[in-house]
């Protein structure tokens, strides 16, 4: 096999074609892109790979690592109004302004998906939370596009009360790092607006998801 399944990102997908029983035969770099650090960011791989049933799967696959996606319900502790926080930005894929939730790569953290929610949180709106806060939509991460891509998302949500200058904080507040080209506005809103001006499937799964956990948490009340 080529050199890039030395890769980290390209070890932990190859362990999980491995576990599903799956034989990789052969790997080939087609495109790779870095950070400054030389660190593997993506990779488009070319593949030779049996099924479990003995078929050859189609070859190509775009490394790009799991992911976590964090969705916060905010809390007036004033006015006991509840809205959920987001994050707008432009992005590349369809050059729109998009509504999404707090969301970041795991990169080097593959073992730590629920303090990439923590961080990416923290970074993209400002709200610092505790571990004892957040909890996890779904049992298992959810790949975003199976036939094309390793990625899969993991889910997390938290409800966080805030004072009511905290919550108004929010309102237009910018965040991001210019160096990595983010340029992000934080806003809150309901669910209604959210999904009637929403793009991203993320979005909507993680409203599906959330909404899902608040009802089985009621009924075990």
């Amino acid at each position: 096999m080529s050199t890039i399944n030395n890769e980290k990102k390209v070890r932990h997908w190859l362990n999980t074609l491995k576990k599903s029983g799956t034989e990789v035969q052969a790997v080939q770099s087609v495109a790779e892109i870095r950070k400054k650090d030389r660190s593997l960011l993506f990779a488009l791989l070319d593949t030779q790979t049996i099924s479990p049933e003995g078929k050859p799967l189609p070859g190509i696959v775009f490394i790009r690592g799991h992911a976590s996606v964090i969705v916060p319900c905010i809390r007036n502790r004033k006015t006991n109004e509840e809205l959920f926080l987001i994050v707008k930005q432009r992005r590349i894929a369809s050059g729109q302004l998009t509504i999404e939730f707090p969301a970041g790569m795991l990169d080097d953290s593959t073992d730590d998906p629920t303090g990439v929610a923590i961080r990416e949180l923290q970074e993209e709106t400002g709200l610092v939370i505790s571990d004892n806060e957040i909890f996890p939509l779904n049992s298992e991460p959810l790949y975003s596009s199976p036939g094309a891509s390793d990625e899969a998302i993991y889910f997390f949500g938290c409800i966080k009360e805030v004072s009511d200058e905290q919550f108004n904080g929010f309102k237009g507040k910018k965040c991001g790092n210019s160096d990595e080209k983010e340029y992000i506005t934080v806003d809150l809103a309901p669910q209604d607006e959210i999904i009637s001006n929403c793009t991203s499937i993320q979005v909507m799964a993680g409203l599906f998801l959330f909404n899902r956990f608040a009802q089985q948490s009621r009924s075990a009340q």
